[in-house]
């Protein structure tokens, strides 16, 4: 136990170090550089404070060894003093006692009295007090070893108490708040939600309730988080949807960046750490930390006034509905450090998080860099403050037992780790395989003709499987029928060596060769190490394995010795063979075996590939267009796209699959997708808002305004703007409203849609007239509803201008 305790108070140390330095120069990196990347700066300290390792430059030790250093010295010099004075007084004593006595004798030598007796005594005395003073170190320094040992049990039993108590007030607060509410209903939030969601690339669902224990939205749980928004709120908020939607696209971050799980993590540093009063304070900042890396990724997706209009959210839950505690309900303060992720955790933090919206702005290439210098120089200074006691240097006893114990349990953990036992029990050599003995797989092994087709197998399993260019290792492998390893079109005949080598468990195996007039030839089949030179005919060429019903350790194959300029190409499955005939005209484009072949292909390959199935209209779904998508190089073929859709090509692209790519493509050619598909009509009154979040805003704005202005996007009406207002700035808003026909642009969406994202500017007043323009006429209750949206002066502006209709 002590053992472990200095390590932990040289961990607690390190890690204050590391955690002071990021606050000293946390003004300045969070001014220039990302929220997020103050935020994830912050693992440095979690890891100093709870991982025992260090680099050869480690400057715990360093400074612990000193100390030692120094006591030590201080000690063997204050033990040679005294040794000094030890041997300098008792010689004194013993000439001065014997300069007494002689003289004492021979005043008296008929008295008969022995004084020698005297010099003995003080002799003995002098030694006993020696050892007296041996024995008093001995005493102390077992006392300090004692106090040591104390102190080590009241630091393991605060860090039970620690971590009892946190998870007891984490239930009790899950359970109050469960069980002061239920499941979301209002359909709209839902489906925004589900909308979000899927923007967000969550593939499973998060679950909403409602409770009147909270005054906060928040995410609780770990293993099956639940976002939770108060009842006070949704009363507040009704008919304002858009308003909690950004309430959702907040908590929905927190879930997609697991910062529940972050949290967590930090709780547990409190609990080992809970003498150390810095560790609370880096546990505050981290939290501040962590809402303003949520604000700033919230924001990347809104405009403008969508911006303005979350800050707004943010105000009116702090205004109206925050109590004395961020949490309500009995005890509030008790549930303040709840792993929980809060909207508004503290009030202190909301001018901070305020003056984030404000002076938010994309961060350049060249800050970027410098942000990842920064973090290398973190990254350095954390791992040079390593930790005491995993080195002689904070005392002998103490790191002697912490090498015996922490070190030894590390080494055997890699020797025998528990994902190699998880391995090792999942693979059994000894488990039967269940194969058809009449399947042509087995039938494989003793008939050169299958052997020489494609390869087939209805069992292949291997562990810790390595290959590649020119060589195969696997530990462990089990096959029924046959698999290719290369494919070597020669030029002309060629020779090359196959070194091979494997241990046989079970079944037949053997390696082989196929020849371009489908001869086969075996290598090995014995197992034993050799190496087999092989005439290599003009043509397709293979190495193949195949194996009937083979079970098999330390399969070890390599080629070597071929020449560079006899062979033309090498493949490595018969997949990504077809698909460079495919690319070459040879074959026809069957798109199962080319996304087989993807993961073995370059990017260009790919572009070209999905080139080709534009041109043969191959129809592709959703998930293909993702996959080939991802694969391929995206600069390319997202000119490949473009040319396709400007001739005219490629019927089936629509606004679903452009929303289904757009989050693997750049913003400026989503726009230009968007265009062609303005002018196609083809887009689906469901995926605007998808193509305005991944598109350059101001030009899908720009782009939809034009066609609305030749008439075309008839699918468009002043109900979708309520998916795209929050991301276009004002001017663009305006422009898009001064774009729509009198069928599209209805008094209840100008009071909804526009209004709201251009209230009390010189582009309200605009839209207003426009909307007059179009042949409408303001009602006197219109217009009152209009008034608190216009400035004064526009508002008279309006009155006058609607004066004219009537």
């Amino acid at each position: 136990m002590a053992q472990l305790f200095s390590v932990v108070l040289s961990l607690s140390l390190s890690g204050a170090l590391v955690g002071l330095l990021i606050l000293l120069f946390r003004p300045l990196t969070g001014r220039f550089f990302a929220k997020k990347w103050t935020y994830y700066l912050w693992l440095l300290v979690i890891v100093r404070l709870l991982v025992p390792l260090h680099a050869d430059i480690n400057l715990m030790g360093y400074l612990s060894a000193e100390l030692t250093a120094a006591v030590a010295g201080q000690t063997d010099a204050d033990g040679a003093a005294e040794e000094s004075v030890h041997e300098g007084t008792v010689p004194d004593v013993l000439q001065s006692e014997q300069r007494s006595t002689d003289s004492k004798v021979e005043k008296s030598a008929g008295t008969g009295i022995d004084h020698t007796e005297t010099v003995q005594t003080v002799s003995n005395g002098e030694t006993a007090g020696t050892a007296g003073s041996g024995t008093d170190e001995k005493t102390a320094g077992e006392r300090w070893a004692q106090i040591f040992r104390v102190v080590s049990i009241l630091w393991i039993c605060g860090v039970l108490f620690a971590a009892l108590k946190r998870f007891y007030v984490y239930r009790r607060f899950a359970k109050e708040v469960h069980a002061a509410g239920g499941p979301l209903t209002l359909e709209k939030v839902l489906y925004k939600s589900a909308e979000i969601q899927t923007r967000l690339g969550i593939g499973k669902t998060v679950p909403l309730y409602e409770s009147t224990a909270i005054n906060s939205p928040m995410l609780i749980g770990f293993w099956r988080p639940r976002i939770y928004l108060p009842q006070a709120m949704l009363a507040e908020f009704t008919g304002r949807e858009n308003d909690i939607c950004l309430v959702l696209h907040h908590e929905f971050v927190h879930y997609k960046r697991k910062d529940i799980l972050y949290k967590w993590l930090f709780q547990a540093v409190l609990c080992v750490h809970w003498f150390n009063p810095l560790v609370y304070v880096f546990s505050r900042r981290f939290h501040v930390d962590c809402e303003l890396a949520c604000d700033e990724t919230v924001l990347k997706l809104l405009s403008e006034e969508g911006r303005r209009a979350y800050g707004n959210v943010l105000l009116d839950v702090a205004q109206k509905h925050w109590s004395e505690d961020a949490l309500s309900g009995n005890g509030g303060r008790m549930y303040s450090n709840v792993p929980a992720m809060t909207l508004l955790e503290e009030k202190s933090t909301l001018k901070e998080r305020l003056h984030g919206i404000a002076r938010y702005h994309r961060r350049g290439i060249v800050v970027g860099l410098c942000s990842a210098a920064a973090f290398i120089l973190f990254f350095s200074v954390s791992v040079v403050c390593g930790a005491a006691g995993t080195e002689r240097g904070l005392g002998e006893t103490f790191a002697m037992g912490y090498r015996k114990g922490f070190m030894g349990l590390t080494e055997h953990f890699w020797e025998k780790s528990m994902w190699s036992q998880m391995w090792g029990d999942s693979f059994d050599l000894a488990q039967p395989i269940m194969v058809s003995s009449s399947g042509k797989a087995y039938r494989m092994y003793d008939d050169d003709a299958l052997i020489a087709e494609d390869s087939e197998s209805d069992c292949w399993r291997a562990w810790s499987y390595m290959g590649g260019d020119s060589s195969v290792n696997v530990s462990k492998f089990m096959l029924n029928g046959s698999d290719t390893l290369w494919i070597l079109y020669a030029n002309k005949e060629t020779k090359f060596e196959v070194s091979s080598a494997f241990k046989l468990y079970d079944g037949r195996f053997k390696i082989v060769c196929v020849k371009p007039d489908q001869t086969v030839q075996t290598l090995n089949e014995s197992g034993e190490g050799n190496t087999v030179k092989v005439t290599l005919p003009k043509g397709r060429n293979a190495i193949k394995i195949v194996g009937q019903k083979a079970k098999l350790e330390e399969l070890d194959i390599t080629y070597r010795a071929l020449k560079k300029g006899d062979i033309d190409s090498i493949y490595v499955d018969e997949n990504e063979e077809y698909a460079y005939q495919v690319l070459n005209g040879s074959r026809p484009f069957d798109l199962s075996r080319v996304k087989e072949a993807l993961p073995h292909l370059e990017e260009e390959e790919i572009s070209r590939l999905c080139r080709l199935a534009w041109q043969e209209e191959v129809v592709l779904s959703k998930d293909n267009w993702q996959e080939l998508w991802i694969y391929s190089d995206e600069n390319l073929t997202s000119q490949y796209l473009l040319e396709e859709l400007q001739a005219g090509r490629i019927s089936e692209f629509d606004s679903g699959i452009l929303c289904a790519i757009a989050p693997y493509m750049k913003e400026e050619t989503v726009s230009e997708c968007f265009r062609c598909l303005l002018e196609r009509g083809g887009v689906s009154g469901s995926d605007w808002e998808d193509i305005f979040i991944y598109s350059d805003s101001a030009k899908s704005a720009q782009y939809l305004a034009e066609a609305l202005r030749r008439g075309g996007a008839d699918s468009f009406d002043d109900q979708i703007l309520d998916q795209i207002c929050f991301r276009v700035s004002t001017r663009s808003l305006t422009d898009i409203v001064t774009a729509l026909d009198k069928d599209q642009l209805s008094f209840e969406g100008l009071m909804e849609h526009v209004l709201p994202f251009v209230q009390r500017q010189e582009e309200a007043a605009t839209c207003v007239c426009y909307y007059i323009d179009l042949g409408n006429v303001l009602s006197d209750e219109e217009l009152r509803k209009i008034e608190g949206y216009l400035r004064e002066q526009d508002f008279y502006r309006v009155v006058a201008y609607n004066g004219r209709g009537k």
